[in-house]
């Protein structure tokens, strides 16, 4: 028999069809960056969300900085006026949640406060002043656009926070748990495209915020010809000859990157490069171990915000307090004050076990009940019976409780009143 030419067809479209899968396969392997391959249990996951009713400009303020702590937090929540830190909580273990920040607003002035789960501790900041992301921009000669920035997590500079200083340690180990932390021998330099910097101010006592996009620019290479390699097409419609835009230097501007030895680094290609390219230069037979310089400048994007540290507390929103700007308190004060929470957490107790052996008192009453009515005593009981079966089982008097639902049942639910007739 002739072989079916149409079956093998189809065979050799299929055998197709699966090497182009596996090529893809492979290389998404490939170019997945190397910052993914720590414990996706380890890195650090935040909840960003407004305490009940905010001001407009908190409110945008909130969304904002969602952008900040993106790619590791909740960007597009919809919270409403009506929900609380409790919600959030309860849904923070399904997701791995592991730090909550909060911005509220009053008559007094706007908070932030930035909380560890499940037991704290909570640092809470008061917002003196902030500035959005559109104010940064317009001060700004050439604004530019960060979207593929927000794919990776920024990296966290603190500068000013002394050892020594509890409440400042506290803030500093606040912060540097709220982002994820990095692997120095796995990170790849092509991801870090963006910086947050928390400052300290001894002088006036404010923490100041800001938020960076990290450029990188070839050095030794001449303006004009750099303006081009960075697809900035310039306009030369009224020059002669291109020798007159590379030589006289009419692309440069004051934006550019500075050749100054202070924003230079040497780098080797394969710290440049991300793992896929590499992989393609050394399959081509190129060496990736060579050394480039490059100037690297930081570009604000914002927002920003000045901060000082109202209060730091034990528990999640709740505690004792260790550390307040304001209220000052002697060790005699804070054990009274230490007392009365244990006091309150023994009385919180115990009413709940009250609770509880309310509940169960009454399940049990229930179901001795049930239990003497299927044993065909439905009929034969009267009222003086249902007190002495209480008096039985429970071993005390019936309560009014257990009386007023006798008399409801033998009544339907209506009150036992008596109407006289129409005449």
């Amino acid at each position: 028999m002739a072989p079916n030419k149409s079956n093998n067809k189809n065979n050799n479209k299929n055998n197709n069809k699966n090497k182009i899968k596996s090529k893809k396969s492979k290389r998404s392997i490939d170019e997945t960056p190397e910052a993914l391959d720590l414990d996706q249990a380890a890195i650090s996951k935040s909840i960003v969300y407004k305490r009940g009713d905010c001001n407009k400009g908190i409110k945008k303020l909130v969304k904002e900085f969602r952008q900040v702590m993106e790619p590791y937090t909740a960007t597009k929540l919809q919270e409403t006026s009506d929900n609380t830190t409790k919600d959030f909580v309860n849904i923070a273990s399904h997701y791995g949640v592991s730090h909550l920040v909060g911005f509220s607003s009053t008559d007094i002035g706007s908070y932030m406060a930035m909380a560890r789960l499940p037991k704290g501790p909570t640092t809470t900041f008061k917002i003196h002043d902030y500035s959005f992301q559109r104010d940064v921009a317009k001060a700004k000669i050439r604004p530019t656009s960060f979207e593929k920035s927000y794919l990776n997590s920024p990296l966290v500079v603190l500068n000013g926070f002394t050892r020594g200083t509890p409440h400042l340690e506290m803030v500093q180990n606040m912060v540097q748990s709220l982002f994820p932390s990095i692997n120095v021998y796995t990170l790849k330099l092509s991801t870090c495209k963006r910086v947050v910097l928390f400052n300290y101010n001894k002088e006036t006592d404010h923490v100041e915020f800001r938020h960076y996009a990290i450029k990188v620019s070839s050095v030794g290479v001449n303006r004009s010809i750099k303006r081009i390699i960075q697809s900035k097409i310039p306009d030369i419609s009224n020059l002669g000859d291109i020798s007159d835009y590379v030589m006289n230097g009419l692309g440069a501007t004051e934006s550019d990157y500075e050749d100054a030895n202070d924003g230079q680094v040497e780098l080797s290609s394969k710290m440049i490069n991300s793992k896929a390219k590499n992989i393609k230069l050394e399959r081509k037979g190129l060496d990736i171990n060579t050394t480039q310089k490059r100037a690297i400048k930081l570009e604000e994007i914002g927002p920003r915000m000045n901060l000082s540290l109202l209060k730091v507390e034990d528990d999640l929103y709740k505690g004792e307090v260790l550390y307040h700007q304001y209220i000052k308190k002697s060790d005699i004060e804070k054990e009274e004050a230490k007392l009365r929470r244990d006091e309150a957490k023994i009385e919180k107790e115990r009413r709940r076990k009250d609770q509880e052996a309310n509940v169960d008192k009454k399940i049990k009453e229930k179901e001795r009940k049930r239990k003497y009515l299927e044993q065909g005593n439905e009929d034969k009981h009267s009222d003086d019976d249902d007190e002495e079966w209480y008096r039985k089982e429970v071993g005390e008097n019936p309560d009014e409780t257990f009386k007023n639902n006798r008399k409801s049942r033998s009544t339907g639910g209506r009150p036992n009143k008596k109407f006289k007739s129409k005449k």
